[in-house]
């Protein structure tokens, strides 16, 4: 423990007495964080002296047995307070605060067997700020977000108009909590109604995060949370659906349960590849949906339905209800799915769905409701897609599994079992997972895998309709450390294409043969698939949280070289008229001096952190800017002039400033022979080459815009984590 952590420590044990509370009663963290607790009355209270914000509730009788201590966990150094509750003997509780973090975690421990859920309920506030206002994520496929406090095992956050924010959430058992309450009279943590049979020792958790910043709080919560799991979160580029363009065939591509008739399944999809390669678009995985496997004609409900597509064969893989058989059917893949992977040349992700009641799979293992909680069942399914090269198990329709398999929402055991079987097996394989129609406690549980990389934030098929819940439910995941997906569309449409790559997560489309187009494709991707992107997904902007939804969306990604931060910022009308809107480089993330470069007009503007850049945006219109810092040197380099993020780590791999220069890397695939990068400075700079080549800058003198053509060398590198093959050139700026 350091010094500091010492004396913070050593000054919560000394706290002066609160009024109406015993002395030693207290405990104090970070940010001005004090938790206090009145033995005779059994009053607890949260007090932020950073906020001027208490949160105060009552057990319902005096506490007993009230101690303090220190100690250690997995977010560092913290000051517990702990006491029972006098009146109900067997329930224990505690709130931990944390010298280095505005955290703060409860806990209720029973003692003996408990049989009434409604008694683990801790924290139960009752006295807060008033005038708060409420988002969270509703119970629904895909966590769509609300403003407004869902009782589900959702996130609350709560805020002012100073966006001065709060954020609690279930800390543990996430497939049978719930929060509780309406935030008007009442904000608790507590258990899905219906749960019974909680053993002795059984023990709920509640993390709470107060900031400044609602943002900033998201991330100080999400952060918690995943480190409490001890979970290590994956990298942006962490497995092949991340790093690399793919074609998917799910709900609104092109060839979801279709497909040419002449060649068959099997042979279009073929024939698709073998047309993209021959035109130079680099596709590295296909996705394959529900429609390769054997299903019934039953829906959830037990309602009995059609085919899926008439004119195609009424065979058992043409079918909506739930699986049957997790094997690729014969009338498709005649050879299997292992065959199929190996002449299409590609890595799959594969689409899965609930368990149809009428499944045999139901006679071999354990299956409670739709759901397998069989680890066996897991090994078996996850085995077969390792032999066909699958990468990535897309699991679906989990809010369905949830709704009819009652012991996943009433059982301390049935909701692990389920999620705990799919990931390890996957992750025994090596396999990633990707989370699809999730509910809110699907995000949190998958903060217990570091295996579960992507998750599906919005309806089936990207389209401005769905831009609003993808923004603010990317919230969510990127909090966990699970990254953004957008589902499919096509390459025609720029501005779903640009969203997706802001996303950070991955890029898919599904166009039909013949209508894909490729120099949209290549303002995202390197020629050899990998996606050039940003460190953090496209969120909306604080000031978003209290804007309404008629005004302009403002949503911003960044990355990071060191000290230099460039954010991407996209914006589009939600009105029925054309509207004003800014925003400062301070509020998306780049506090100094910088260039804001409008991508659609090609014009640049210098401001100051604080200074507003303000535009119009029509009621159907988008806008994109890119906003770049100034460099020591008086250079502010953007990058690669023909990519969406044009200086995204795998185009600008990092940046050196110097007081005197700013040095770049410059990585390229090994198709591509030149890239022309672009920035603003005050006079025509000098550009040097390290290694590789540069060309004859261009300046203009009135705009201040400079460009130059910078070759790579001929040696080649490996670039994690996919092990690509790349050139580098190193190249140095100087300003005369």
């Amino acid at each position: 423990m350091t010094f500091l952590q010492c004396a913070a420590l050593s000054a919560a044990l000394t706290l002066p007495a609160f009024p109406g509370y015993a002395a030693g009663s207290g405990v104090q963290g970070a940010h001005g964080i004090v938790a206090t607790i009145d033995e005779e009355s059994g009053r607890y209270e949260v007090r932020s002296n950073e906020l001027e914000w208490v949160f105060a509730g009552e057990l319902g009788g005096a506490a007993a047995d009230v101690s303090v201590k220190d100690g250690q966990d997995r977010l560092g150094a913290f000051r517990e307070l702990s006491f029972r509750w006098r009146e109900q003997v067997p329930l224990s509780g505690s709130i931990r605060t944390y010298v280095d973090r505005p955290v703060l975690l409860f806990a209720i421990t029973s003692g003996e067997p408990v049989s009434d859920a409604a008694l683990i309920r801790f924290p139960r506030f009752t006295k807060f700020p008033k005038n708060l206002r409420g988002f969270s994520y509703a119970n629904t496929a895909f966590a769509p977000p609300s403003f407004a406090l869902e009782e589900n095992a959702t996130p609350w956050l709560l805020y002012d108009d100073q966006t001065r924010a709060a954020v609690l959430s279930p800390a543990a058992n996430y497939m049978i909590a719930s929060m509780r309450g309406d935030g008007k009279a009442e904000i608790a943590s507590g258990l899905n109604t219906g749960v019974a049979g909680l053993p002795a020792g059984f023990t709920h958790t509640t993390l709470m995060v107060l900031g400044v910043g609602v943002n900033a709080t998201w991330d100080t919560w999400g952060s918690a949370l995943t480190e409490l799991q001890g979970t290590q979160r994956p990298a942006n580029d962490a497995d092949i659906g991340l790093r690399y363009l793919g074609y998917w065939t799910d709900n609104g591509a092109e060839y979801y349960y279709d497909y040419d008739h002449k060649l068959g399944y099997a042979g279009t999809l073929e024939a698709l590849m073998q047309r993209y390669r021959a035109e130079g678009i680099p596709i590295r995985y296909l996705q394959l949906d529900s429609w390769w496997y054997y299903k019934t004609l039953t829906d959830p409900t037990g309602k009995t339905g059609t085919s899926k597509n008439s004119r195609l064969p009424l065979e058992e893989w043409n079918r909506y209800g739930g699986l049957v058989k997790y094997e690729a059917h014969p009338g498709l893949f005649p050879k299997g799915l292992a065959a199929f992977q190996k002449t299409v040349g590609l890595p799959l992700i594969t689409h899965n769905r609930w368990i149809d009641p009428a499944s045999p799979y139901h006679q071999r293992y354990r299956i409670s409701g739709l759901a397998a909680v069989d680890p066996n069942w897991w090994r078996e399914i996850i085995g077969y897609l390792s032999s066909a090269n699958v990468v990535t198990y897309e699991q679906d329709w989990l809010n369905v599994i949830y709704e009819y398999s009652p012991e996943l929402a009433t059982s301390v055991q049935a909701g692990d079992a389920f999620t705990d079987g799919m990931a390890s097996a996957a992750q025994q394989k090596g396999l990633s997972m990707q989370y699809c129609m999730a509910l809110p406690r699907h995000f949190l549980q998958g903060a217990r895998y570091g295996n579960l990389t992507t998750i599906r934030v919005s309806g089936d098929r990207l389209e401005r309709s769905k831009w609003d819940a993808f923004l603010y439910t990317s919230r969510l995941a990127s909090a966990l450390g699970i990254w953004p997906w957008s589902d499919v569309f096509m390459s025609t449409e720029a501005d779903n294409l640009l969203i997706a790559t802001l996303s950070a997560g991955m890029v898919g489309v599904g166009d039909r043969s013949g209508t894909e187009h490729k120099e949209n494709l290549l303002h995202a991707v390197r020629l050899d698939g990998v996606i050039i992107k940003p460190d953090t997904p496209l969120l909306p902007i604080d000031a978003m949280y209290t804007a309404g939804s008629k005004r302009p969306m403002i949503a911003s990604a960044h990355t990071d070289h060191g000290a230099l931060r460039t954010s991407y910022v996209f914006s589009y009308g939600r009105g029925f008229e054309v509207a004003s809107a800014a925003f400062t480089p301070a509020q998306v993330g780049v506090p100094r001096d910088v260039y804001v470069y409008d991508v659609r007009d090609r014009s640049a503007r210098r401001l100051g952190a604080s200074e507003a850049f303000t535009f119009a945006v029509a009621p159907n219109g988008t806008a994109y800017f890119v906003v770049t810092p100034v460099a020591r040197a008086g250079i502010a380099l953007f990058g690669d002039e023909g990519k969406f993020v044009p200086d995204g780590r795998k185009r600008i791999a990092s940046l050196a400033d110097d007081p005197d220069r700013l040095s770049a890397t410059v990585t390229f695939a090994p198709q591509e022979n030149a890239v022309r990068l672009f920035g603003y400075a005050p006079r025509r700079p000098t550009v040097t080459a390290v290694t590789g080549s540069a060309g004859e800058v261009s300046f203009d003198k009135r705009t201040g815009r400079f460009a130059v053509s910078v070759s790579p060398s001929p040696e080649q590198v490996h670039e994690g984590p996919g092990n690509d093959l790349v050139h580098q050139a190193i190249i140095s700026l100087q300003s005369r």
